[in-house]
């Protein structure tokens, strides 16, 4: 579709084909909207798991139908940077040669936005594309100097649309320095997570790890091990010791998004359980170490034991520390927080 591509921090005045972020304006404006995100408007027929996956059935439509749904459109636009949205954007700018390279476009979607590795390529494509954006470590690091966030997003994008069918079908070597590390840590700690003792509470949609303490001594699995060993939406990990353990709660991104194959279940509150769990520790939020607990509605959240600091979405939670309390507690306190969620959802 010959429409220019763009990144747009605030929602356009005029007609746009919206992928991925779903601007407020747009909400009730004219456009089409191609997006999994809470609160999009994307057409029944159009909908899918991932906004790859509607821009891919968008691709699939008639020219004719393609251009009746677009009519009016000026752009193709995201409101932020990442892999899903970019090969979404692709999907729709270069239709055909995007059916090609659906099953590569739908699996590298799945390793950036739900943190699953479907395989390696999928997992090192994700990490070159958040690279890309990178000043620091772009591969056009010289054309990134000096530009706004929304400018470096939408210039790494145009570079990407270009390269996307070559890191797809090709070799990644050029671009190793962006992707080995995260490939062969989370491949190295998946197969290590192979050799824990597992457990999958299917109807919390949950899956526990426990491990005993010489395993993952350095540090907790990252997410794309974690999720990418389970189809639950929830995980813990959790590393025993004789004086408590080590633990690691994230929530993803499948009870957040607009999913259009499977319900998902109601969040468990982590604010509360955090307290719940620091009555229980005898550690208070205002603790060099205690709970802690980022906000339940956001994308893909955590709860652990440790320092304050962590960023969301973070590969690898770095400021665990270890708890006093046993797995067997933690776990308690947490099944318990999730069938609260279950009973309060249900009908007067």
């Amino acid at each position: 579709m010959n429409l220019p591509v763009r990144i747009l921090h605030g929602a356009p005045t005029e007609p746009v084909i919206a992928v991925d972020g779903a601007f407020e304006s747009t909400l009730a404006a004219p456009g089409l909207a191609l997006s999994h995100w809470p609160g999009n408007r994307t057409p029944a027929e159009l909908r899918h798991d991932l906004s790859t996956g509607s821009a891919l059935l968008f691709a699939r439509l008639a020219p004719a139908r393609r251009a009746e749904l677009a009519r009016g459109c000026t752009a193709i636009v995201n409101n932020h940077f990442d892999t899903d949205g970019t090969c979404a954007l692709f999907a729709v700018r270069h239709p055909e040669r995007a059916l090609e390279l659906e099953r590569e476009l739908l699996e590298t979607a799945r390793a950036g936005d739900m943190c699953e590795f479907p395989s390696e390529r999928a997992l090192a494509v994700d990490a070159i594309v958040a690279g890309f954006a990178e000043p620091e470590r772009s591969p056009i690091a010289s054309e990134l100097r000096g530009l706004d966030s929304r400018a470096r997003h939408e210039r790494a994008t145009h570079a990407l649309l270009e390269l996307l069918p070559t890191l797809l079908t090709s070799d990644l070597a050029p671009w190793r320095d962006l992707w080995a590390e995260r490939v062969e840590t989370a491949t190295a700690e998946r197969n290590e997570l192979g050799l824990v003792a597992r457990d999958d509470l299917v109807h919390l949609d949950w899956t526990v790890w426990t491990a005993s303490a010489p395993r993952f001594a350095a540090r907790a699995p990252g997410r794309h091990a974690l999720f990418g060993s389970t189809p639950q939406d929830r995980v813990l990990f959790a590393r025993a010791s004789g004086r408590g353990g080590l633990y690691r709660f994230a929530i993803d991104t499948y009870s957040w998004f607009d999913l259009a194959t499977r319900a998902v279940l109601p969040r468990p509150n982590l604010e509360a359980t955090a307290a719940r769990l620091n009555a229980l520790e005898g550690s208070s939020p205002f603790d060099e170490l205690a709970w802690r607990s980022q906000p339940t509605g956001s994308p893909s959240p955590e709860l652990w034991f440790g320092t304050s600091s962590l960023e969301l979405f973070a590969e690898h939670n770095d400021s665990l520390a270890e708890s006093r309390l046993e797995p067997a507690l933690v776990r308690r306190v947490l099944a318990e927080a999730q069938r609260d969620a279950l009973v309060a959802a249900l009908p007067d």
